[in-house]
C-alpha cells in the first residue's frame, strides 16, 4: 500500500542515549568480556584443566633436555599443551571414542 507523503512518519525519539557514560560503556565491555571468557571456559573446560595438570607436572616427570627436544622450550608451553589437548578431544570425539 503506498505511503501517503502528508502523513507524518513514525518516528522513535532516544533521549536517553548518553545516559550511561564512559563508565556505564565501559562496565557493558567488561559485561561481554567476561561472558564471552565464561563461554570459552565452559566449552573447553577438559582441554583448560588437562594441559593446567600436565604443564605442572611435566617438570617432575621429564628433563629440562626431553622438554628442548620435543618443545624446543626448557619447559612445556601452556599453550602448546592446550593445543594438543583440543586436537586429542577432536580425534576422540571425529573417531566416537566414549566412556561406557
Amino acid at each position: 500500500m503506498p505511503q501517503d507523503p502528508s502523513r507524518a512518519q513514525p518516528g522513535v525519539r532516544l533521549t536517553h542515549v548518553r545516559a550511561l557514560g564512559l563508565f556505564g560503556t565501559l562496565l557493558a565491555i567488561l559485561t561481554m568480556f567476561a561472558a564471552v571468557g565464561v563461554g570459552f571456559v565452559a566449552f573447553f573446560a577438559t582441554a583448560l584443566i588437562a594441559a593446567a595438570v600436565v604443564a605442572l607436572a611435566w617438570p617432575l616427570i621429564f628433563s629440562p633436555e626431553f622438554s628442548l627436544w620435543v618443545f624446543s622450550a626448557p619447559r612445556a608451553p601452556f599453550w602448546k599443551l592446550f593445543l594438543l589437548f583440543m586436537v586429542a578431544g577432536t580425534v576422540k570425539k571425529l573417531f566416537g571414542l566414549r566412556r561406557k
